[in-house]
């Protein structure tokens, strides 16, 4: 069950935009829209999540759906070790090759079929696919780029404690580029990485976040303490979350964050970032920040409209003016998904009742002293 919400973590949707060739990125209603292809972005990002599910459930049909997606990672990438994109529904290749952001997505779902395979067949070509791709690494040229690649390095770390060496060295690099960007763009009121706040917005400290458990860097948990903050307040009203719409975005000359469309992959990396940083420090607030995150999807939004539907297991692709976009596409199951699946094995790790022990206690957000003990060490 999802934490403290009773709905239940399920595949379903996942399975019902799923065909022989991978998941199809976008629906009509409930029904999967075969003129829309596929993409790797959702692929990688569905790879991501069944193995995830795997780890927690042990299931076969994760086993299934992850063979699945990564049999299409294997047939996105390039010969030179980057990824295509966009397939056409014709399993034709639309770009030449993918972003930056797909590259280092792609890269973070073959570290964790390395951390956790569900079926061992799958290790060696996503080991093999990985490889070809660290090359490529050192030349990212865009922020979110770089924050994908240095989570994926963080996973690789952890996969294969052997290279540690090489991801750390790999990892500062990017971080470094990354704390360039701050330290270029931040200004009085505005203590961010970039010019303006768009999508993924989170994925940004989390990265520096996870460069300082992988290089042990302070400057990188410094500005990833700063930056997170920053989003925080720019995003949350008390306890609710309320992500950066995409009407025009959010920039240092702007009144404020755009309410509308806000979309379910910032609530997730909202998740992920705040579990990032309770990793890093062991500070309690940051975990109450991802249950924030993921109460965002089950109405504790500044409509109060919940994007999870009960019929399909999917999630909604949107929060907007006129209330939840009703399509239910891949990108917004996943999310809801990884949103989930973080937060149970967050619970896993850690004894979550000191949570709301801390919370009654009216501990400080960022309180030194809120402090949870991990299980079993």
């Amino acid at each position: 069950m999802l934490a403290g919400a009773d709905h239940p973590l399920s595949l379903d949707h996942l399975r019902r935009l799923t065909d022989c060739f991978g998941i199809v990125q976008h629906a009509s209603h409930a029904l999967p829209d075969y003129r829309s292809g596929y993409t790797t972005d959702d692929n990688a990002r569905a790879l991501t999540a069944v193995v995830k599910y795997h780890r927690l459930h042990e299931d076969g049909v994760s086993v299934e759906l992850a063979t699945r997606y990564l049999a299409f990672v294997l047939y996105a990438q390039t010969r030179d070790g980057r990824f295509h994109n966009i397939i056409g529904y014709d399993r034709k290749p639309l770009d030449t090759v993918g972003s930056e952001d797909c590259f280092g997505r792609a890269l973070w779902s073959l570290a964790w079929v390395l951390l956790a395979p569900p079926r061992d067949g799958l290790v060696g070509p996503a080991e093999e696919m990985l490889h070809r791709g660290l090359e490529w690494l050192p030349r990212l040229e865009h922020p979110r780029g770089k924050a994908m690649g240095i989570t994926a390095l963080y996973q690789w770390s952890l996969a294969r404690p052997g290279e540690g060496g090489r991801a750390g060295e790999l990892a500062r690099g990017l971080a470094s580029d990354l704390v360039g960007c701050y330290e270029q763009h931040r200004r009085p009121g505005w203590e961010w990485l970039l010019p303006e706040m768009t999508y993924a917005n989170a994925k940004l400290p989390e990265a520096l976040f996870r460069a300082y458990q992988v290089t042990g860097e302070e400057e990188y948990l410094e500005i990833a303490r700063r930056t997170m903050g920053f989003l925080c307040e720019k995003t949350f009203v008390g306890d609710m979350l309320c992500v950066v719409g995409n009407d025009g975005w959010y920039s240092a000359e702007s009144e404020g964050p755009p309410r509308y469309d806000q979309q379910p992959i910032d609530a997730a990396g909202m998740v992920e970032a705040a579990i990032a940083g309770f990793d890093a420090t062991g500070e309690v607030g940051y975990l109450r920040r991802a249950w924030s995150g993921l109460q965002w999807f089950f109405g504790r939004n500044p409509d109060g409209v919940s994007l999870y539907d009960p019929e399909t297991g999917g999630c909604f692709d949107g929060l907007m003016e006129t209330g939840a976009n009703r399509n239910r596409g891949a990108e917004s199951a996943i999310s809801l998904l990884m949103a989930g699946l973080s937060v149970l094995e967050a619970r896993r790790r850690v004894s979550w009742h000191m949570l709301s022990a801390e919370k009654e206690r009216g501990e400080s957000e960022e309180g030194e002293g809120a402090r949870l003990r991990l299980q079993g060490g």
